[in-house]
């Protein structure tokens, strides 16, 4: 089963003295955080209603919470990690949360190999142009981009089907 909340940004700072709070945002864009109603606050999930976002220097966001109201209140959320119920986003065909894969098993896709254990995904670093899945091997770890000329099939808290080329896994499915 799927975890029903989503890491959505840490709160990095307070801003002012009414208790606003400076977040560094975990999503795809400043914009999408912002279009949050609600945000559950740190380990106990705590449901917060949003207030007021808006964008600082193009990559922050300023953050005013229901029941927030002093600098004391905010300091004391200083370090604490937001997340955002998995109901509160529509996710198109095809389309799924990174938080999702990671862990799963890494399965060969090539044909004759079809189901063949490569490893675990273990973290999905950012890329110039596309993530890239860190792939943890019997062997060590093998970086593979994730784009579709190798990842065929992404199965949600499951597995990740991939088609590596030559020389990244050798023919028993370890790193070469």
């Amino acid at each position: 089963m799927l975890n029903p909340y989503l890491e959505c940004g840490k709160i990095i700072n307070t801003h002012g003295c009414r208790g606003d709070l400076k977040v560094d945002p975990w999503m795809d864009s400043p914009q999408a955080f912002c279009d949050l109603k609600r945000i559950f606050v740190g380990d106990q999930k705590t449901e917060r209603r949003v207030i007021r976002t808006s964008v600082m220097q193009g990559r922050f966001i300023l953050l005013v919470l229901e029941g927030v109201d002093s600098m004391d209140a905010a300091e004391a959320l200083r370090n604490v990690t937001l997340y955002a119920a998995r109901e509160d986003f529509h996710l198109d065909e095809g389309q799924y949360f990174l938080s999702d894969i990671i862990g799963v098993d890494v399965l060969d896709a090539r044909e004759g190999r079809e189901g063949q254990k490569l490893g675990v995904l273990t973290e999905i670093l950012p890329g110039s142009s596309a993530p890239v899945y860190a792939i943890e091997t019997p062997k060590g770890q093998v970086l593979v981009p994730g784009v579709p000329a190798f990842v065929k099939d992404v199965i949600p808290g499951e597995s990740v089907s991939i088609a590596p080329i030559s020389g990244m896994f050798d023919d028993d499915g370890e790193e070469a």
